[in-house]
């Protein structure tokens, strides 16, 4: 992060202990704030969002100026990182056409881990960065595509007691009652999806160029948007059940703050919505749109406070109600008779890669443009494996 970055951080990070102390002064004295405090946090939240804007902005140049340098400049350490970028490297530049290169899945994860060194590590958290789903869902890697069978739960077990109210201890001799958990199946397939990248034939041969950064690069990305829209799809049919309804008539926000059961109300409803259990999970998380997140953003609690908590730290995903907030496209934005917030424990969608990635190359396919064009091929499905583990915010249907 460069030193204005940095300095604007900081900068805001202030802003915001700010605004926490005044909203808290209140709250301590049990009181609404006053006009001139509500002007006071007013106008801290807009320089709040100017300066979300401009450290946005920088950190943005940092990383272009980052990947121009990692990709242009002849430095050991960005084209020399292992014998797997060497030998997908010179494969990369020397492969005949229709030859084929197989990256092996080796510590693929979407949670942490990933290692930086790796061709394939290097795509798959290029994939996560555009996906943001992939960062709370599991990643299971599977050496074929054959159909796996799972097991969903849809009902838990509970320790059996005396009676069925569940408050008394068993005592000696007493009939232990039945209390399975109650289990089905669920078929775990995958589905080839294919994207190719070209590149000029000078940069194939000028030894300065990553070619193995390029291309994780943008296969990477290619591939985080078809699993994630993948994913997203299994987490909507999957994840069925109701944490909270909107009321009538509030369909295309959550409505009047200073009304009862809206605003920031039916947040904190959906959030309690989810058993204790499964929001204390690691991949425990809000699943939104930007559209959507955009209406929560816009929320404002009875102290004026907001119930959306940007991060302090550059990479780090934004909380809402201290869990993190992935960003879905493919979700529903606020209309009648749609899901636009999930939350709950994300780990529980299975996110299925079969086989690896694996690349081919053609000389001839865009021959009169002299490229040289590389094709990824990736078998990839998703299924929920508890479907009580997430729970949605539905709006009426008017």
């Amino acid at each position: 992060m460069s030193d204005i970055a940095q300095r604007l951080t900081e900068r805001r990070a202030n802003v915001w202990e700010q605004m926490k102390a005044l909203a808290d002064h209140a709250v301590e004295e049990k009181r609404d704030l006053s006009a001139e405090e509500q002007g006071q946090l007013d106008a801290m939240n807009t320089e709040l969002d100017n300066l979300d804007k401009r450290i946005k902005s920088f950190v943005e140049a940092d990383e272009r100026t980052k990947s121009i340098e990692k990709h242009f400049i002849n430095d050991p350490k960005n084209r020399d990182s292992g014998e797997e970028e060497r030998s997908f490297a010179k494969w990369a530049r020397e492969a005949r056409n229709g030859d084929a290169y197989n990256l092996e899945h080796r510590a693929m994860s979407a949670t942490g881990g990933v290692d930086q060194n790796g061709v394939y590590n290097n795509l798959w958290q290029y994939a996560v960065q555009t996906s943001q789903i992939l960062s709370s869902a599991y990643v299971m890697n599977t050496s074929d595509g054959q159909t796996l069978p799972l097991p969903v739960v849809t009902a838990h077990a509970a320790l059996s007691d005396k009676d069925s109210g569940g408050s008394n201890a068993l005592t000696a001799g007493s009939t232990i009652a039945d209390s399975d958990s109650t289990i089905t199946t669920v078929d775990l397939n995958v589905s080839k999806y294919a994207f190719k990248t070209q590149v000029p034939s000078e940069l194939i041969q000028d030894a300065t160029f990553d070619l193995e950064g390029y291309i994780s690069e943008n296969a990477g990305r290619a591939a985080g948007i078809r699993i994630g829209a993948v994913a997203a799809a299994a987490a909507v049919s999957g994840f069925s059940n109701v944490g909270v309804t909107a009321p009538a008539g509030v369909l295309t926000s959550l409505g009047d703050q200073a009304t009862v059961g809206e605003g920031t109300d039916l947040l904190i409803q959906l959030y309690h919505s989810v058993l204790p259990d499964y929001r204390s999970m690691a991949g425990t998380a809000w699943l939104l749109n930007d559209a959507s997140a955009a209406k929560v953003r816009m929320v404002k609690g009875t102290t004026g406070d907001s119930v959306w908590q940007p991060s302090l730290t550059a990479g780090d995903p934004d909380l809402i109600l201290g869990k993190p907030v992935r960003i879905v496209p493919q979700l529903d934005s606020f209309a009648a008779s749609k899901k636009p917030v999930f939350f709950g424990d994300v780990s529980k969608l299975i996110v299925r890669i079969a086989g690896g990635i694996r690349f081919e190359r053609s000389n001839d396919f865009a021959f009169d443009k002299d490229l040289v064009t590389f094709r990824c091929i990736v078998r990839a499905g998703a299924v929920v494996v508890d479907p009580n583990a997430v729970k949605y915010l539905a709006t009426p249907a008017s």
